[in-house]
């Protein structure tokens, strides 16, 4: 029996539209990860699934802290294209999750903060590519 991901996002603008979404999202398997990232930490690695092309179908990063120096790369600590932290992150579907990587399997948390960051993953898989 699959386990179930009820998420809703809701966006106004002052004064202007407002749109909400609520869906409830079909997986195999789920994991939640909780990690601090020491300060001045650089590409402390968190894995976030086991492997495989297109597993990932739901991606939640929060924070205690968004900040501009507070970011993560995905399945190489050498890439050369960093993502801010600056704000929760959220992807749903293997669309929006294929943006970081066909496979994202690890990120790795960098924190240029003098203080340490909480940040908690939820990751919604297929377990049988």
């Amino acid at each position: 029996m699959p386990e179930k991901i009820n998420w809703t996002l809701s966006a106004q603008v002052i004064g202007g539209p407002k749109i909400s979404v609520a869906k409830t999202m079909d997986v195999d398997a789920y994991d939640k990860i909780h990690v601090s990232i020491d300060a001045k930490a650089t590409d402390a690695e968190v894995e976030i699934q086991p492997g495989g092309s297109g597993q990932v179908q739901f991606l939640l990063i929060s924070a205690d802290q968004y900040n501009d120096k507070v970011s993560y790369k995905v399945n190489d600590e050498a890439s050369t294209t960093i993502i801010l932290l600056d704000g929760p992150h959220l992807l749903i579907g293997s669309g929006a999750v294929g943006l970081l990587d066909e496979a994202p399997t690890s990120l790795f948390f960098s924190n240029d903060l003098d203080s340490n960051v909480s940040i908690d993953i939820l990751v919604g898989r297929d377990a049988t590519p």
